[in-house]
C-alpha cells in the first residue's frame, strides 16, 4: 500500500465519522453507553486483523509499526489521535525498514 493510498483511506474513514457525528443525533441512556463500550473493541479489532496474513511469519515493519503506534494511542479514545498515531508508525516504519 502507498503512502498516497494510506492517507487517502485515513482521510475517508476519518471523514465519514466525522460527517456521521455532525449529521446524526447523540445517542442517549443505554445506547450512548453501549456504544463507549464498544469503541475499544473496534480498535483492538483493528490492530490484530492488520497483524493477521495468510503467509506464515510476521507482517512487514511498517504494517507493525502503524498497529504499535495506534495502540500506545489507544487509552485517550481519539480516533484522531489513533489514526495520526498509526499512519505516524507507517511512516516512520517505510523510512526505517
Amino acid at each position: 500500500m502507498t503512502p498516497l493510498l494510506m492517507a487517502a483511506v485515513a482521510a475517508i474513514t476519518y471523514g465519514s465519522r466525522l460527517a456521521a457525528m455532525a449529521v446524526l443525533p447523540r445517542p442517549s441512556g443505554q445506547i450512548e453507553t453501549t456504544l463507549e463500550r464498544v469503541v475499544p473493541a473496534i480498535f483492538a479489532s483493528i490492530a490484530t486483523l492488520s497483524l493477521i496474513t495468510d503467509q506464515p511469519g510476521l507482517v512487514e515493519g511498517p504494517i507493525l509499526l502503524a498497529a504499535a503506534g495506534a495502540l500506545l494511542a489507544a487509552p485517550r479514545r481519539s480516533f484522531a489521535l489513533c489514526l495520526v498515531a498509526g499512519l505516524a508508525g507507517y511512516f516512520l516504519g517505510g523510512l526505517i525498514f
